[in-house]
């Protein structure tokens, strides 16, 4: 390629990322703009126009109704009506007028809302005094003119403030009738599919109902939506910070909600043995190919790597163990109790067991792949260790690349949830459909994709078998049945346990829905009576677990038990012999340490030979040392 053609390819690449760049800049913005547009920005903040301090509310935003852009103009432009609010034409004057110049801001379920005064209240405004502006031959002012404000029936869903209560006009306070409103929906939303997102049905039947009147009863409270009785059951609580896609009924980390106690603490335990035994049969594994590396060539090393995934899993479950259930997977709610997490982004040790578990989960199952791959190159194909050794650096960018993809798509679609009866954070837990998209359709491929090449890889050695036999190389012959049996029992002590996982999964697939809905009609009938102090009334107690608890002990195991057989292939006489010659190494090495060597170099040595011409010839070894003395001493 000349350095022409380079260019231009440069040219190229630099272009396409700027391309890139651009578009991605733009969408960012454009991001940005609709986040400006719709409302969410900016934020409420405190009132600080004097006037409009000793309002029934204390938040604003701005710009406001009048077309200030911040709170010292509308200061400015309030202080003009001054004379007028001091006449007491009207007793709402001043409350509209902090209507338009500071008008109440509050976040319902999510949105930032301005809300001004009704279109009723500013006509009751300037029939009263307007007749006095015209006296001193002044018309209504353009800015506070009333066709621009919504009224109750206002088919433009336009939330309004009424007149508060005490000033002399007629009383258009609607609270209790907004109360009795807000009960029917919470009755309308339990009768209603539990999967739907809470927010969107507040959103939709409260904010957007263009009958719904906001008034001061109202405007005391800082969040209206709290007038609401909890949507959620007993044994779940209301999360309303979590994107509105997830379930805003989040379970309750405190009590019984699909799973018993009893199995909760049994879980744990069960985690803790086979953890550490994973722990310890992995590391025996690692450490072993430390010691004797060049004994862990292709097509086994794949098999270092897969327990070095499974080394890291084991880690995590020991963290859960460690620190408990609480602090992985559970977080606090507003009223103070703990709900399992939808979300772990918050929650750093919820990130780092759900990292370890699967990002090395996915990746254990791809150098299963690799590792069958390998087999069927050696067997199959007749590649020899070097050549497989070529593509070393394929097989690690396919093993660590593909789970760090998938990672990273969920971290930044933050669907990462917590697990009632393990504690541990994954993904799936709570959201069946990613369950199914990055945990049961990927680890169906890899199992399929492993199977395939080990079952190609057996039938080519069953060829050279046969004709080995035929050959009559009776030692070849039992070192490859030797080979076919370890590759076997290999290849079924992976296989079992995967499939086990899978079909576990699979189960918890197609039910999870149907325990939610179940665990959601569960009522907690001890709740709230003389007896709730007691621990496990607060618990809310189940008879028995909703899903079948058996089915994921088995899961946990066998997700643990192909790391503890990944020492099958360090369990032999060699195993013994490598750390025999490690610790002779070492224990040599210390010996030899506690010798003083010390260097003393004699004087030249002059050789003297008979020439073949008669004389005599010096040979000359100055420097050669030849009686150098070296003094060794026991120090």
């Amino acid at each position: 390629m000349t350095s022409k053609e380079i260019s231009q390819q440069a040219t190229r690449v630099v272009s396409s990322v700027l391309a890139v760049c651009f578009f991605t800049s733009c969408a960012v913005m454009g991001r940005v703009s609709t986040l400006r547009l719709d409302g969410s920005y900016p934020r409420c903040e405190p009132i600080t126009v004097k006037m409009c301090k000793d309002m029934r509310y204390n938040l604003t935003r701005m710009p406001n109704l009048a077309g200030q852009d911040n709170q010292i103009e509308a200061e400015a432009r309030i202080q003009d009506f001054l004379p007028l609010v001091q006449t007491n034409c009207s007793p709402l004057l001043k409350f509209f007028l902090c209507s338009l110049y500071a008008p109440m801001c509050t976040e319902l379920v999510g949105e930032t809302l301005t809300i001004p005064a009704c279109k009723s209240m500013c006509l009751q405004v300037k029939s009263k005094c307007e007749p006095l502006l015209q006296t001193f031959n002044f018309e209504w002012p353009e800015m506070l003119a009333c066709e621009k404000l919504p009224e109750k029936s206002d088919p433009r869903n336009n939330l309004c403030m009424a007149a508060p209560n005490g000033t002399g006009e007629p009383d258009l306070d609607s609270g209790p009738l907004l109360r009795a409103r807000l009960q029917d929906i919470h009755t309308d939303l339990g009768k209603l599919d539990t999967n739907l997102d809470w927010r969107a049905l507040l959103k939709e039947k409260f904010i957007k109902n263009p009958h719904l009147l906001l008034t001061s009863d109202i405007a005391k409270e800082k969040d209206p939506v709290s007038l609401l009785p909890d949507p959620c059951p007993p044994r779940f609580v209301f999360v309303d910070n979590i994107p509105s896609s997830n379930n805003a009924c989040a379970p309750r980390c405190d009590v019984d909600v699909l799973f018993r106690h009893e199995d909760k603490k049994f879980a744990e335990a069960w985690i803790t043995v086979w953890a550490s035994l994973c722990f310890v049969s992995t590391l025996l594994t690692v450490a072993t190919c430390a010691v004797d590396p060049a004994r862990f060539r292709y097509p086994e090393r794949p098999i270092i790597f897969l327990a070095v995934c499974y080394l890291l899993q084991s880690v995590a479950y020991i963290i859960r163990a460690a620190i408990g259930a609480e602090a992985v997977s559970c977080d606090t709610a507003k009223d103070g109790g703990l709900f399992v997490i939808q979300e772990g982004l918050e929650n750093a040790w919820c990130i780092i067991v759900f990292l370890l578990l699967y990002f090395f989960g996915m990746a254990s199952c791809i150098w299963w792949v690799v590792l069958a791959i390998t087999w069927f190159l050696a067997s199959g194909q007749k590649w020899g260790q070097q050549a497989i050794e070529g593509l070393s650096s394929y097989f690690h960018m396919a093993a660590w690349t593909i789970p760090a993809v998938k990672t990273i798509i969920l971290v930044t679609m933050r669907r990462v949830d917590g697990d009632e009866l393990t504690g541990l954070c994954y993904v799936g837990n709570q959201h069946p459909m990613f369950l199914t998209f990055f945990v049961l359709i990927p680890l169906l491929v890899y199992l399929l994709a492993g199977l395939v090449f080990i079952l190609a890889g057996f039938a080519s050695m069953m060829r050279i078998r046969r004709n080995l036999k035929q050959d009559g190389s009776n030692g070849n012959i039992r070192k490859l049945e030797k080979l076919m049996a370890k590759v076997s029992v290999y290849s079924v002590l992976y296989t079992v346990p995967a499939v086990c996982v899978i079909g576990c999964h699979f189960y918890e697939r197609i039910n999870f829905e149907h325990w939610r809905k179940q665990a959601m009609s569960l009522s907690c009938p001890v709740q709230g009576s003389s007896h709730a102090a007691s621990e496990d009334s607060q618990r809310c107690p189940l008879e028995h677990s909703i899903p079948t608890s058996e089915i994921y002990m088995l899961k946990l195991f066998m997700s643990l038990v192909i790391g503890i057989t990944s020492g099958m292939w360090v369990w032999s006489g060699k195993t013994v012999n490598s750390w025999r010659g490690f610790f002779s190494r070492r224990l040599f090495r210390r010996k030899t340490n506690n010798f003083h060597i010390e260097y003393r170099p004699g004087p030249p040595v002059i050789m003297l030979k008979n020439s073949q011409y008669g004389g005599s010839k010096i040979s000359s070894h100055v420097g050669s040392h030849t009686n150098t003395k070296v003094l060794v001493s026991n120090v």
